[in-house]
């Protein structure tokens, strides 16, 4: 098995993985790769929705191996606040 380092991007904020993971091949890396960001967006949604989540694999010799982005959101003009009951709700 190989060592994979994980390094994770939140708008902006890195995270680096110094520590790596093992894995037995590039399709095991992606498997991982996109169940953990899958769950840092179930973990980013109560923060609000304006998130770029980006996660870039490197190999031990610091060749990129995979890189995703699987959450943004980007608020523009209009008001980010809910639509009140009866205004714009789907069955109203």
């Amino acid at each position: 098995m190989a060592l994979y380092y994980f390094h994770l991007d939140n708008n902006g904020t890195s995270f680096p993985d110094d520590g790596g993971t093992e894995c037995q091949d590039v399709a095991v890396v992606r498997y991982e790769a996109i169940n953990f960001l899958a769950e840092m967006t179930r973990n980013a949604l109560p923060d609000g929705d304006d998130h770029k989540l980006v996660i870039v694999v490197k190999d031990g010799g610091g060749d990129l191996v995979f890189r995703a982005s699987l959450f943004e959101v980007e608020t523009g003009r209009l008001s980010a606040s809910p639509p009140s009951p009866g205004h714009g709700t789907v069955g109203t």
